[in-house]
């Protein structure tokens, strides 16, 4: 009996943080949080101590690999590196945009992101005017050659994906995606709100306490 009522407690506790969650959902949560106390114990090389930390290991070593995927498959491609597809990507979900908006959207550094763009403007894949309401402003959008480039790559991209998926089942990526879409909503846009601020600001800010 006591086990039932620490379930449903547990329960509980999962719906106020996953709001619109179902049972099934907390169930799945549930077995992986064992699996990963499992893995923690069992492992032979070095992992992290708490639960934050092997939470990022695994969110940033995934990221890796699959970029490494990424990077095959785009090898021979008209856009080689992973930043030239994210920047064309990204002007095709926004549309003509402004530089600073597609350098926002892709997080990267305003002289990093300009160098590469300026790169994909000279290979004739974006095209870019001056916006008629700010002459200050550049606005780019993708030209046929680059949305024609686009495709092709995202053929490539696309098997890369199938690679780094295959033994995930239809239930564990809505899992997953379930935690982590609300996160990267937040943080792509508070991330990029919080260039120029220095790491203690921003935990100041997030936490309500200074670093220590």
């Amino acid at each position: 009996m006591e086990d039932i009522i620490q379930i449903l407690q547990k329960w509980s506790d999962y719906r106020k943080s996953h709001p619109g969650s179902e049972f099934e959902d907390f169930c799945r949560f549930h077995l992986a949080s064992k699996t990963l106390n499992t893995a923690s114990s069992s492992t032979k090389t070095p992992s992290p101590s708490n639960t934050d930390g092997f939470f990022m290991m695994s969110l940033t070593r995934s990221t890796l690999a699959f970029w490494v995927y990424m990077r095959i498959a785009l090898k021979d491609t008209p856009l080689p590196s992973i930043e030239s597809i994210m920047f064309c990507s990204a002007l095709n979900n926004l549309g003509e945009s402004r530089k600073t908006d597609v350098i926002n959207y892709a997080m990267m550094e305003i002289s990093t992101g300009a160098d590469i763009l300026n790169r994909l403007i000279k290979k004739g894949l974006i095209h870019q005017r001056v916006d008629p309401n700010d002459k200050r402003s550049k606005l780019l959008k993708l030209t046929p050659s680059g949305v024609a480039a686009l495709k092709k790559c995202y053929k490539k991209a696309g098997m890369a994906r199938e690679i780094f998926l295959k033994d995930l089942t239809e239930e564990d990526k809505r899992l997953v995606t379930q935690i982590l879409f609300p996160l990267q909503e937040k943080h792509s846009r508070s991330a990029v709100e919080s260039k120029g601020r220095t790491i203690e600001e921003i935990y100041a800010a997030v936490s309500g306490r200074k670093a220590r």
